[in-house]
């Protein structure tokens, strides 16, 4: 019989039972912090490949959307999974946090070594993903290479999960903190030091992964303990289902989320393949703001989670109107803090081993101002997504991302390459747009779910 531990239980009481603004902020702010500065230092990280040149940025940029495709596979078990063992950890169920975590892991083995055997097809895969050549013959060795770290991160993803889960979002923030300095500080010496290409970005991003993946390992290996793997618990019958029915969505979500931003990228190609580098820059920015914004997100879906498996949905409520709130006012701040940060960021993005582009400067500014106008909106898309996720909606989330990228982002860039005489400015006018639409559009579904889990609440009752 497996049990959960005492320090365990505690937390779920205070889940169940403590002063909502206290949790909230107990689980999400180090999340938050954590999440901005993995941001922080993706831009920095981007920030490296625009010191080689604005073609490797630009091709750094058009492969990480390529990688979230792949990543998204893993990483939709990792949510179905997750939601899972929120739901049985809220319910006190040890022995079904363990069975759900066994089978999670396993599947991702399979998936890993599925990846694998693709590995020597990477540049026929690049063509058949309609790559420019310049980016697959600058690319194709370092997505090689960062696919084997995906590989490592659908490991880490799990066991992150399950320690946010668990309340331990301090341990989560350190462990990542001192993984992504390790990537940074790496980084830097295999560009500036070395010399390096962008081969050099993606194994410093592999032995980072590395670091961590030995801390999750120690951890889900662990005896008698809930949320740890054993084979003894693998268990496909019964426990697949509900899995897939979680994580399918969700996959598919993220993939055509990254299908469609690859896409956008590839459009946006169109003005220029500095264009490219350009729009990714904006989005990192954009992602100093956002990304507080996501660890809120990850947080709040877990104590939303356990409180909706334990049975109590109006204090699920509460918590979801407190992180509105919350949310809201850090995209508001935000904004204005950003603006007065554009200029200086995109300077940075500018210097290269060529000298200052005042032109690309220019050009970040304009795309990136726009997008800033689209976050403030988007904010609610964050919130909500708290309440969607915690309580297993994921096929709602499918729709509100596809819409974003299939409604509100390509035929919004399509149509401005095709009816305006807009230059490069439509990339960051289209993801204004799409941004705001799809926080109005999670803000509705959100307060729509809450109607209907009423409405059942009352019919059950009557």
């Amino acid at each position: 019989m497996i049990s959960i531990t005492a320090k365990d239980e505690s937390f779920r009481k205070e889940v169940q039972e403590g002063n909502i603004w206290k949790v909230v902020f107990k689980v999400c702010l180090p999340l938050a912090l954590y999440s901005w500065m993995s941001m922080l230092f993706a831009v920095l990280d981007t920030l490296m490949a625009s010191s080689i040149s604005s073609d490797a940025v630009s091709t750094v940029v058009y492969m990480v959307q390529l990688q979230h495709i792949v990543l998204a596979i893993g990483g939709g078990l990792s949510v179905g999974g997750g939601i899972l063992i929120a739901h049985a950890y809220g319910s006190g169920d040890g022995e079904r946090i363990r069975t759900i975590l066994s089978t999670t892991v396993t599947l991702c083995m399979i998936l890993s070594a599925l990846i694998l055997l693709i590995l020597p097809f990477t540049p026929m895969i690049l063509r058949l993903a309609g790559t420019p050549e310049v980016f697959i013959s600058l690319g194709s060795t370092y997505f090689v290479i960062t696919l084997l770290g995906i590989i490592i991160q659908f490991f880490n993803t799990i066991y992150i999960s399950n320690e946010r889960c668990r309340g331990r979002s301090r341990k989560i923030l350190f462990l990542n903190l001192a993984t992504v300095i390790i990537k940074l500080l790496l980084t830097a010496l295999f560009v500036y030091v070395m010399n390096g290409n962008i081969v050099s970005i993606a194994v410093a991003s592999l032995i980072s992964y590395l670091v961590l993946f030995l801390f999750a390992l120690s951890s889900l290996l662990k005896k008698d303990d809930a949320f740890s793997y054993s084979i003894h618990y693998v268990k496909f019958k019964g426990t697949l289902a509900p899995i897939f029915r979680l994580s399918i969505p969700s996959m598919v979500e993220k993939i055509a989320f990254a299908a469609g931003k690859a896409m956008v990228n590839k459009m946006a190609a169109g003005y220029g393949t500095e264009i490219v580098g350009a729009a990714g820059i904006s989005n990192n920015m954009s992602g100093l703001l956002t990304g507080i914004q996501t660890g809120f997100e990850d947080g709040g879906a877990t104590i939303e989670g356990q409180l909706y498996g334990n049975g109590n949905f109006e204090r699920t409520v509460k918590v979801y109107r407190h992180l509105q709130l919350a949310v809201f006012a850090i995209g508001f701040l935000g904004f204005f803090i950003m603006r007065i940060l554009t200029s200086p960021i995109a300077h940075l993005f500018s210097l290269s081993r060529g000298g200052y582009d005042p032109v690309f400067h220019q050009t970040i500014c304009e795309i990136f101002n726009y997008e800033l106008f689209g976050c403030i909106l988007l904010s609610f898309a964050y919130s909500s997504f708290t309440l969607l996720l915690g309580l297993g909606k994921t096929k709602i989330m499918l729709l509100i991302n596809f819409s974003r990228i299939f409604i509100f982002r390509l035929p919004v860039i399509f149509f401005f390459q095709h009816f305006t005489a807009m230059g490069y400015e439509a990339v960051g006018y289209t993801m204004a747009i799409s941004n705001s639409a799809v926080g109005i559009m999670a803000l509705v579904a959100g307060e729509i779910v809450i109607m209907r889990e009423k409405r059942k609440l009352m019919m059950r009752k009557s």
